[in-house]
Formats: structure tokens, C-alpha cells, sequence
């Protein structure tokens, strides 16, 4: 049913799934990406799912850029 409501809103086939990486990733960002806070928030049984799946990295980050430069002696 959502993905029937999604394509005739024109944005394309939407899954319920969806949803729980959208959450995930909104906790995450929220959290600092405290894993056990989103596992906790979402009722993932371990931190390790949401480590390999959601926990990305943000390579346009600031902070992650000024960690780059520093250990390859660019800053």
C-alpha cells in the first residue's frame, strides 16, 4: 500500500523499511552515534547490526576531514 501511495505521490517506490534506516540514522546523528542509544531507541538486539549497517561516516564531515589531514601531515 505505501509503495502503490508513493509512486502516485511521484516519489518513486518508497518501502516501510525505509523508514527504520531513516530512524536510524536520524538517532544516530542525534546520539553523536552512540550505538548503544540508537539500539536501545530502535529495538535492535546488538550494536554490531547497527555498526556494520548504519554507522557510516560522513566524509564530508568537518571533524572527519581535520582527523584525515592530521594523520596524513596535511594540517
Amino acid at each position: 500500500m505505501l509503495g502503490r501511495a508513493s509512486v502516485r505521490a511521484g516519489l518513486g517506490k518508497i518501502k516501510p523499511h525505509a523508514f527504520r534506516h531513516s530512524f536510524a540514522t536520524s538517532v544516530l546523528d542525534a546520539s553523536d552515534g552512540n550505538l548503544v542509544v540508537a539500539r536501545d531507541a530502535g529495538g535492535w538486539a546488538s550494536t554490531q547490526v547497527l555498526d556494520e549497517i548504519y554507522a557510516h561516516v560522513d566524509l564530508h564531515d568537518r571533524h572527519f576531514v581535520a582527523a584525515l589531514d592530521k594523520v596524513w601531515g596535511l594540517s
